[in-house]
């Protein structure tokens, strides 16, 4: 039995969105074993990547936040939804907590007219002690209507979880995200974001390893280019010099800007190489061993001439080379676990298939890393995962093998997102079957069963009583009030295989 990573229990994590809550996670428990590439599959909207992002707490704050759950990495607890639940009973404000919002605007404006007659009915001379009165005016307003211990307290919780898990997400967890095209920095070099993944750099640092690209690249520049440059800056110099100064072709002047325009980059090239003199060896060692090491990772996720592209620019990639490159700097650190959200959306079939086949040699090179794959591909999952979680609704719908999932799937969800794969070993032709209806508003999502809108067959009590995730083989868990022979009599007809599913 392989021993856990992460273990997620009871994980909510709700959106304040207009006055209404969206349940976008709501009552998650999964655990992620070391070693293993688990599949998060479902339609949008279902919450495969609000559970994850939960997981790290990269959750917007407002207007998400998890709410409640408890989130456990290596045995040691991150989040506690029950400590959570202990501040959020504290009192929200120190007096007058029958109040509503605007009641207590009011009763505060009140206070301080109040207090302003009182000035006016017993004069106070002098300015000092009328300021004095003001300041403790609005300490007292803010002390009896505004003073939140609860907020003081969650602030706390928060920040102390929030800075653990940002200790974690630097070095045991990495994240891939779904558009490869803007998650990099256009303007800077891929070996500057690469280095940075593997050592963050402080604005100094940064400085520094621009002027020592700046030096060699004057060094390397030609005699006739650096003239070329010179010649193009002194007409340019000689043009606005005169512009500014109304055409008035005055020689000197005129000989004056053109020697200035053609000097001045030659003088600041000298200068950026005088600059490079001065960094240390020390420093440029360090630099190199953070290069050879970004190298090292460009060429460990299969991009060519990793020396020299290291000092392109994102847009001359294309976009698998993009997701190859956000891959080898979440591979930076070297992970425990590395979550993948949508890793193959954006890039075309061809490309897919590399991009897969480069996380199952990663996988093969760590042994004990976790892989999460999010997706809505069945075919993904076939040919990635070993374990399946089915989300629909923000709740675990079905959680299987991936062998037994495709092979023996009880959940309707399930059974209706493996009918609406295409099947070319059919001889016949036929229409595929898709899932009736639109996924339901995460805002008025069911009270019973989630699924009950759309399912062809569903129970009197689906829509009202919500059932329970309940484990019907080893390692299958499913979430249906449909007895187990029911369910059973739903699979496709002919079985489904992920060999089949893969082609």
């Amino acid at each position: 039995m392989r021993d856990k990573l992460f273990e997620i229990k009871g994980l909510k994590t709700y959106f304040q969105i207009g006055g209404k809550t969206a349940k976008a996670v709501d009552g998650v428990d999964f655990d992620i074993y070391k070693g293993e590439i688990l599949g998060v599959v479902g339609e949008s909207g279902s919450g495969k990547s609000v559970s994850l992002l939960s997981l790290i707490q990269l959750i917007p704050n407002p207007p998400g936040e998890v709410t409640d759950g408890e989130i456990i990495f290596k045995g040691e607890t991150i989040f506690n939804g029950q400590e959570l639940r202990k501040i959020k009973a504290i009192p929200q404000y120190r007096f007058f907590n029958q109040m509503n919002a605007s009641q207590r605007t009011g009763f505060a404006f009140l206070f301080m007219t109040v207090w302003l007659i009182l000035h006016l009915v017993l004069p106070i001379p002098g300015v000092i002690p009328f300021l004095g009165s003001m300041i403790l005016m609005v300490g007292l307003v803010y002390f009896l209507f505004f003073n939140s211990p609860r907020k003081s307290h969650e602030r706390s919780f928060r920040e102390k979880m929030y800075t653990r898990m940002r200790q974690i997400r630097g070095s045991e967890i990495a994240m891939i995200f779904q558009e490869p095209m803007t998650s990099l920095n256009p303007v800077y070099t891929i070996g500057m974001q690469v280095i940075e993944s593997l050592k963050p750099k402080s604005f100094g640092e940064m400085t520094k390893d621009r002027v020592i690209d700046l030096a060699a690249s004057f060094r390397r520049s030609t005699w006739r280019n650096k003239l070329k440059v010179s010649g193009i800056a002194a007409v340019l110099f000689l043009f606005f010099g005169q512009l500014g100064a109304g055409w008035s072709f005055l020689v000197s002047q005129m000989v004056t800007q053109f020697l200035t325009g053609g000097l001045l980059p030659l003088i600041l090239g000298l200068l950026v190489v005088g600059l490079d003199k001065l960094i240390s060896n020390d420093y440029r060692n360090a630099n190199q061993a953070l290069r050879n090491a970004g190298i090292k990772l460009l060429d460990q996720v299969g991009i060519s001439s990793p020396e020299t592209r290291l000092s392109d620019y994102p847009h001359q990639f294309s976009g698998g080379m993009r997701q190859r490159v956000m891959i080898a700097m979440a591979l930076a650190k070297k992970p425990s676990l590395l979550i993948a959200d949508e890793p193959t959306t954006a890039l075309d079939v061809t490309i897919q298939a590399q991009i897969l086949e480069l996380m199952k040699e990663i996988k093969d090179l760590r042994e004990d890393a976790a892989i999460v794959l999010i997706t809505h591909d069945l075919a993904v999952i076939a040919e990635t995962c070993e374990r399946v979680i089915v989300m629909y609704g923000g709740k675990i719908q079905e959680v299987a093998e991936v062998i037994e999932l495709f092979e023996n799937p009880l959940h309707p969800y399930t059974q209706g997102l493996l009918n609406s794969i295409p099947r070319p070993e059919l001889q016949k032709k036929e229409r595929l079957q898709a899932i009736r209806g639109m996924v339901p508003n995460i805002l008025n999502l069911p009270v019973g069963c989630k699924f009950c809108t759309r399912c062809d067959v569903k129970l009197d009590k689906c829509d009202t009583v919500e059932p329970d995730l309940v484990e019907v083989e080893p390692g299958h868990f499913t979430r249906c009030h449909l007895p187990i022979d029911a369910m059973a009599e739903k699979k496709l007809q002919g079985g489904n295989s992920p060999e089949a599913v893969q082609n």
